[in-house]
């Protein structure tokens, strides 16, 4: 309801219209945003950010905690006679200008962003997601990360249809870490 109704003073719950994320490329993560693709089934995503400058901050971070470069990450121009500003600062490990292979800095990249990897959805289709307990037994469906409902019967789980309006950042966050891990029982609707 908060995404539909929008209230003024909960903010944090509303639906994201900027969600993005990074996407790698040949090496050089981009900034891609949720309504030009589907973050469910698409690729080499990596993070959910809710501006382009957060996720541009989070690479400076990244590009700071494991010495990458910024000429080589798309972030800065790459001179031909010598390395990137940080190379000459020692926060850069060298790859721009010859002191370490490109192939280390891009396992170092790849390294970086596999902490914040955002998952494809591994099934067809809707999911049924079975909790019991000693006295009732609840059926959740969740079809692309979307959570459509809980219900006690498969005849009614098999009425609830996912009309999708985007890529739901608050389901991918809550249902994600459930549905991998593997502790519940996972079965195709």
């Amino acid at each position: 309801m908060i995404k539909t109704q929008q209230p003024l003073f909960n903010k944090r719950l509303r639906k994201n219209r900027q969600l993005c994320s990074l996407q790698s490329t040949d090496g050089k993560p981009q900034v891609v945003y949720a309504k030009d693709l589907d973050f469910s089934q698409s690729t080499n995503l990596f993070g959910l950010y809710r501006s382009r400058f957060a996720a541009l901050e989070r690479l400076k971070q990244l590009a700071d905690e494991y010495q990458l470069c910024h000429s080589l990450l798309g972030r800065e121009a790459l001179s031909a006679q010598r390395g990137c500003f940080r190379s000459a600062l020692c926060r850069c490990a060298g790859a721009c200008c010859g002191k370490e292979p490109v192939s280390d800095h891009q396992d170092r990249l790849l390294e970086a962003l596999e902490n914040v990897r955002v998952f494809c959805w591994p099934w067809q289709g809707a999911v049924r997601l079975v909790e019991e307990g000693k006295h009732m037994t609840r059926i959740h469906v969740i079809d692309h990360w979307f959570y459509l409902g809980s219900v006690s019967s498969m005849e009614e789980a098999k009425k609830l249809q996912c009309t999708k309006g985007g890529f739901d950042h608050d389901g991918y966050k809550i249902l994600c870490r459930p549905i991998l891990s593997g502790d519940y029982p996972i079965l195709p609707l």
